[in-house]
């Protein structure tokens, strides 16, 4: 095949630059004096004297002068690389720096990561390559040898001149040159560099408790700032069954048409359905209401791109900053369109017939409540459906393992399954009443398809780890939201991915969570080879322990006191578990998980832990 470019014409390409393969340059780049050979580089991008070659270039990112980007490169939104740095294989996360004279080879690096010149990442000992993978906000100091493989997690802080041969801990400081010394309680002092820029979106998009955090003033200035993003954007509406859908659909239609928005109304459906219909149908964006597992109270918005991915952090960043209220009693015009093309793919997922199956359903009372039925019983299923018509999320088995088995035990069903809110997360149970979570989903998975590769968080179970490895499949973790896992699955063509809590991601059929699509995937593997679901069942998990402190302050665990409490309690895990505390992206608490062998000894520390911040607010 020949050369093939596709150039905007916003963008200045100066006439040394020499470009072969298959070339798509987006709007508003400046390349000089360099070498582009099978290049996808996205919006505003700068490169000098540089050469990039297999790689792909997001928004927001400068390179060189005198730069190397060799095949297998994804080098995320705002990142920054100096002059004679060398990248391979490797994906550099959102708003990095490599600042010059570094190499950076066969390497996962996170977001908000600062790596010091001259730092080199070895990925080879002669007889094999192997992979390190670098957390979010981690410091690597200048002239330190990175030996892979290594795991350096979230906000770990590496001396200057270090040899890094060992894995270090979240938050860790790691110093020495001919064998590395972790030193506890010593703090990270570039994390106050690395505070979020975002006001309102989280985890997974923007939610809270309707009319207190989430206004119908912010729906209509979201809305306006959105349709700004894309010239006569066409942007498609969906929403689950809260009360408060219709209102926040109305004022962020309203933004939406002072920037001259086309809007289009799918109704009630689930996130996923949005996300399919937006790729199917070609919209510029897709735009989902919704608190998803969270009460009645709450709601939300979520954002899908054309391509069905939900925004990244920096198109977040600059759609508030183009947040702004415009009066207007124009009443927004809005268009129907039909769910049917997502309804008709649906029912190709599961290709068996399941008449010889009894299936219990829990809907919690949301965005599937309508077609969810019919879905499984086109199949030739019997179905037992609870929760199909009240209140959204009250006594939904997704948030309640207890209500999840007292339902199936009632049903006799010979398998179940449980959705929330929008329908982007699903938990399986079993006719012997065992649940199986995200986790032990993501296990079958990759077991039927035989994966060398499943993508989980840091929330994902150690123990699924091991059980992974014994199976050929090496597990890769991101930090927590599907919208992570998407994004690494898409950068580095992963097939299966998952949360622990349920969202599933299967990308040869979705870019988003779908409970409905792992249900009826599930019962295809199922119907082929059900001993899957029994070896799921006896796969021993750690002990797991959540508990949460509700508090709107959420930069308290980043104080020293519970920062050397957490240190304090690694030490007597001695390597026997972990603990994760982080700040909730969806509800204003602070989550404390400790997983352990010992129940008890998990127990002990997170509530120690808790206790903790307790006291200092």
């Amino acid at each position: 095949m020949g050369d093939f470019f596709n150039i905007d014409s916003s963008s200045v390409i100066d006439s040394s630059v020499k470009m072969s393969g298959e070339i798509t340059i987006g709007k508003n780049c400046k390349i000089q004096n360099s070498r582009l050979n099978n290049v996808a580089i996205g919006d505003n991008v700068t490169i000098i004297d540089s050469n990039i070659d297999g790689a792909e270039i997001h928004n927001n990112v400068k390179i060189g002068p005198y730069a190397r980007i060799r095949p297998g490169s994804v080098i995320m939104d705002g990142v920054s690389i100096g002059n004679f740095c060398e990248i391979k294989n490797s994906i550099i996360g959102e708003r990095s720096k490599i600042p010059h004279l570094s190499y950076v080879g066969d390497a996962d690096i996170g977001k908000d990561c600062n790596i010091g010149s001259g730092v080199i990442f070895c990925n080879y000992d002669g007889k094999n390559k192997t992979r390190s993978v670098v957390g979010d906000r981690v410091f690597i100091g200048s002239n330190c040898n990175i030996i892979s493989p290594v795991i350096l997690e979230d906000e770990a802080f590496i001396a200057a001149g270090t040899t890094v041969t060992d894995n270090v801990s979240k938050g860790e400081f790691c110093i020495g040159r001919s064998r590395n010394e972790i030193k506890h309680g010593v703090l990270n002092m570039y994390l106050q560099n690395f505070s979020s820029p975002l006001k309102y979106f989280g985890t997974d998009g923007i939610r809270g408790v309707f009319g207190e955090k989430l206004t119908l003033e912010l729906c209509q200035e979201v809305g306006f700032s959105l349709a700004k993003m894309t010239k006569n954007a066409k942007v498609l509406i969906g929403r689950d069954t809260r009360e408060s859908g219709e209102k926040i659909l109305q004022s962020f239609a309203k933004g939406l048409s002072q920037n001259g928005a086309e809007i289009f109304d799918a109704g009630i459906i689930s996130t996923a359905g949005v996300a399919f219909l937006t790729r199917f149908f070609e919209f510029d964006y897709g735009v989902m209401i919704t608190a998803s597992h969270n009460p009645s109270e709450y709601n939300g918005i979520k954002i899908f791109n054309k391509n069905g991915y939900k925004l990244n952090e920096n198109q977040e960043i600059l759609l508030e900053k183009g947040l702004k209220l415009q009066k207007s009693n124009k009443k927004p015009v809005i268009k129907k369109v039909s769910t049917d093309a997502y309804i008709k793919f649906l029912n190709l997922v599961c290709d068996k017939d399941l008449s010889d199956l009894k299936i219990f359903l829990d809907l919690s009372n949301g965005a599937v409540s309508s077609y969810a039925k019919a879905i499984f019983e086109s199949l030739g299923a019997k179905t037992v459906v609870v929760n199909d018509g009240g209140e959204i999320n009250k006594n939904a088995s997704v948030l309640d393992e207890n209500i999840f088995i007292q339902n199936m035990k009632k049903s006799k069903c010979d398998i179940g399954f449980c959705f929330d809110g929008d329908a982007d997360r699903v938990m399986c149970i079993t006719k012997d009443n065992i649940v199986l979570d995200g986790d032990k989903i993501l296990w079958i998975l990759a077991k039927y398809k035989n994966e060398k590769y499943a993508v989980g968080t840091i929330m994902t179970n150690m123990a699924l780890e091991k059980h992974l490895e014994k199976i050929g499949t090496r597990l890769i973790r991101t930090d927590v939201g599907d919208r992570n896992i998407a994004k690494i699955m898409k950068s580095k063509k992963y097939n299966i991915g998952a949360e622990t809590s349920g969202h599933i991601i299967i990308s040869e059929l979705s870019t988003t969570g779908d409970g409905i699509l792992t249900a009826l995937y599930l019962l295809k593997i199922f119907k082929e080879k059900p001993e899957l679901f029994d070896k799921a069942m006896k796969l021993n998990m750690y002990s797991t322990v959540n508990l949460s402190v509700k508090t709107e302050n959420k930069k308290i665990i980043k104080s020293d006191a519970v920062l050397l409490e957490i240190k304090r309690q690694e030490k007597a895990l001695a390597g026997s578990g972990r603990i994760i505390v982080r700040a909730s992206g969806t509800e204003p608490k602070i989550r404390i998980t400790v997983e352990c062998i010992d129940n008890q000894k998990a127990q002990k520390i997170a509530n120690k832990i808790k206790k903790t911040i307790e006291s200092l607010l």
